[in-house]
């Protein structure tokens, strides 16, 4: 199905029961952490031709992050319990999307990973000025 996302909407948040997925077709999604007391850190910001979504594939089924459209957004819904049950039944189907999940696992986790490489850059004392 073809869906809608207002700038600031809150498409999913951490937690909640992972049933869906969305090809993003327009518009800017970001992924936030959950902090204490704040809006969360960014993770990964998510365009044209992204994937948002893939806690729907795999145990206990929740929610990693939180997901809010920096701006509006359209997006491809998909049920993702459906296509884990279809992966299920054929396994060559199941491989392929697995394989391509695993692409955008590997996608996010480098994200997360520049992200972190970035935070502890600025946040490193500049040479001969000791903190």
């Amino acid at each position: 199905m073809l869906v809608q996302f207002d700038a600031g909407q809150i498409i999913f948040r951490e937690g909640d029961p992972a049933n869906r997925f969305y090809l993003l077709l327009s518009g800017v999604i970001e992924l936030r952490a959950r902090t204490t007391g704040g809006r969360g850190t960014l993770v990964c910001t998510l365009r044209e031709g992204d994937v948002l979504g893939w806690s729907w594939l795999f145990p206990p089924y929740q929610w990693h992050f939180d997901a809010v459209a920096r701006e509006s957004a359209q997006a491809v819904f998909f049920y993702g319990t459906w296509l884990r049950e279809l992966a299920e039944e054929h396994h060559e189907f199941g491989y392929e999307l697995m394989r391509r999940m695993a692409e955008v696992l590997i996608c996010r986790l480098q994200a997360a990973r520049r992200q972190v490489l970035s935070s502890l850059e600025s946040a490193k004392p500049a040479e001969g000025n000791p903190r």
